[in-house]
């Protein structure tokens, strides 16, 4: 499977050569992909840095420590569902980018089999 930001070069390629629809925007698309991959990684740092903070705080009977874990606890779930949703959003863009980059090599194969034909 290619990287998402793979695919985003090159349908931008494609749309600058002409085999996409007009109203294709491609660099925005492009953007979305950057901002997306930007957010993943700062969730997975995130992430990260909560579970190293949840594994070190170990039990001593307190009820402070166990707020403590709780805290992390909640930090580390609401954590992982946010980089559940951002995989999510890569899966749905994954298949618009998927679609267009073939489409368009469809369409610019299709014309260079007409011209061959001529």
């Amino acid at each position: 499977m290619k990287p998402l930001h793979e695919l985003a070069e090159a349908l931008v390629v494609l749309a600058r050569e002409g085999w996409t629809p007009p109203d294709l925007d491609a660099k925005s698309l492009a953007q979305q992909v950057r901002e997306l991959e930007a957010k993943q990684v700062q969730e997975q740092e995130v992430l990260q840095a909560v579970e190293y903070l949840q594994e070190a705080c170990e039990p001593d009977g307190t009820d402070v420590t166990r707020e403590r874990w709780l805290r992390l606890q909640r930090r580390v779930t609401s954590t992982r569902l946010q980089l559940a949703r951002l995989n999510e959003a890569e899966v749905y863009l994954r298949a618009e980018l998927e679609r267009q980059v073939w489409l368009a090599r469809h369409l610019r194969l299709r014309a260079e089999a007409q011209r061959a034909a001529a």
